[in-house]
């Protein structure tokens, strides 16, 4: 009976996230999946080798052994006398039966070890059709097509990964580290991280922060490291600086220095605050760096703007706003980028959202919303942008950046719009998950192709 519920309870773990897997859920859900799908494969993986090896081996000791004696065998099919085969068949008739020995009419009825064999079919077939539907997009990548982009991002980057996508890795070790072994953002456990945390300017709640992150122990470059500026997401009313999900140390170990910053939030701010308000923060924050990093080590000529979702908006906005030639490139992630195309196409929800925080006013003009949108910064000198955005996000909407991307290439600026199949918001998480290791193999490219 137990042996039965542990069977039972096995097979729902899987089927349940099998069928998360090919479902549009939700973020919260979706960063459930991303997490779970891994190691769940790795489950069904090893139930299907054991239960093949269990038959396998008991039908060659049942029938193929020199020492078998017919007299061995018993009424119900076990053999008695070897504990090989012994083990072996309980292996593959538990494995193989939800059935109790106290019904055996049930399993005449319902031939469980077939049901049982379909049940892991359909599992394996839900648990890798979002592997086999990623495949256009890492295979492309894997062909090169950054390098088409960005001449030369695979060569120059330092100790990138091989490969957009590693089976071995999204099931074993990756289904079990969160962040990838060696790697965290626990800045004071980090060996390699040198953090220190500076005020850029009065008048925030949360205080106006930002934090500069360097290689610790190693000589400084003598031009100074080039640095990511990152801004974090969480629909610009909530979040923290340094807490990206792909960890800081693997950009310390590969010799980049990064920044990132906290602005204030509407919903703290007396009076609130709007998204140009926010958009003026970052602004500060970057003058900050630009007039005092080097004093940290840092080298003021070579920066990349890094943001995701509200963080997208963001870096994008304030980048090709700014417009100036320290800024080397852009790497958005799902960003809520084009305020004025999705309200003109008909959106709601984010508008809403936008509009509920004061973000915007009621009444906005398209003036305003075209000033919260990257695009309508964009010109021909603007740094290239590399985006990832995932096709089924259901709260960022994909045609905002597809349009940015139409627009950016009318300039006749690098630039390359990655679409993750079936992937939702914040696809990213789990260093090993698809989403998490297609995002480092571009980002690492990219961030050697306009860095170094």
């Amino acid at each position: 009976t137990y042996s039965n519920a542990l069977i039972a309870t096995i097979h729902f773990v899987i089927l349940s996230t099998a069928f998360l897997c090919i479902l549009p859920t939700g973020m919260m859900i979706s960063l459930l999946r991303a997490y779970l799908s891994g190691v769940v494969t790795f489950i069904w993986l090893m139930y299907c080798c054991i239960m093949v090896t269990s038959n396998i081996v008991s039908y060659v000791l049942r029938y193929h052994h020199p020492k078998h004696d017919d007299a061995d065998d018993t009424d119900n099919g076990e053999m008695t006398g070897r504990p090989v085969s012994i083990i072996c068949t309980t292996v593959c008739s538990k494995m193989s039966c939800l059935c109790s020995r106290s019904s055996p009419e049930v399993c005449f009825k319902l031939p469980c070890s077939a049901i049982i064999t379909l049940l892991l079919v359909v599992e394996g077939i839900l648990l890798l059709i979002p592997v086999f539907a990623s495949a256009p997009c890492y295979t492309s990548l894997n062909d090169g097509i950054i390098d088409e982009v960005f001449p030369n991002a695979s060569s120059i980057a330092i100790n990138p990964r091989p490969t957009a996508f590693s089976f071995g890795q999204y099931v074993l070790p990756g289904s079990f580290s969160l962040l990838g072994l060696g790697h965290d953002n626990n800045n004071a456990d980090d060996p390699n991280n040198a953090v220190k945390t500076f005020k850029y300017k009065d008048g925030c709640v949360p205080e106006c922060e930002l934090d500069i992150h360097t290689p610790k122990g190693g000589e400084i470059p003598s031009s100074g490291y080039p640095y990511i500026f990152h801004i974090h997401g969480g629909a610009w009313d909530y979040g923290a600086k340094s807490a990206p999900t792909t960890p800081i140390s693997y950009w310390l170990d590969r010799g980049y220095a990064f920044v990132s910053i906290q602005y204030r939030f509407p919903s703290q701010t007396p009076g609130g605050a709007t998204i140009f308000e926010i958009m003026d923060d970052v602004s500060d924050a970057f003058t900050y760096v630009t007039d005092n990093g080097t004093e940290e080590g840092l080298d003021a000529t070579r920066a990349l703007f890094f943001g995701d979702s509200a963080g997208g908006q963001l870096a994008c906005t304030v980048a090709y706003r700014l417009g100036v030639p320290e800024i080397r490139g852009v790497m958005n992630l799902y960003g809520a980028t084009e305020a004025e195309y999705y309200v003109q196409s008909g959106g709601g929800g984010l508008d809403d959202l936008i509009r509920d925080k004061g973000l915007l006013p009621k009444d906005a003009s398209d003036e305003e919303y075209a000033a919260a949108s990257c695009s309508t910064y964009a010109a021909s000198d603007s740094p290239p942008i590399l985006t990832l955005h995932g096709t089924w996000d259901t709260i960022v909407p994909m045609f905002m950046n597809e349009y940015l991307h139409e627009v950016v290439d009318s300039f006749g600026v690098p630039n390359l719009l990655v679409k993750l199949p079936m992937a939702e918001h914040v696809f990213e998480v789990g260093f090993y998950s698809i989403g998490g290791q297609i995002t480092v193999y571009a980002m690492e490219r990219f961030v050697a192709a306009r860095l170094l």
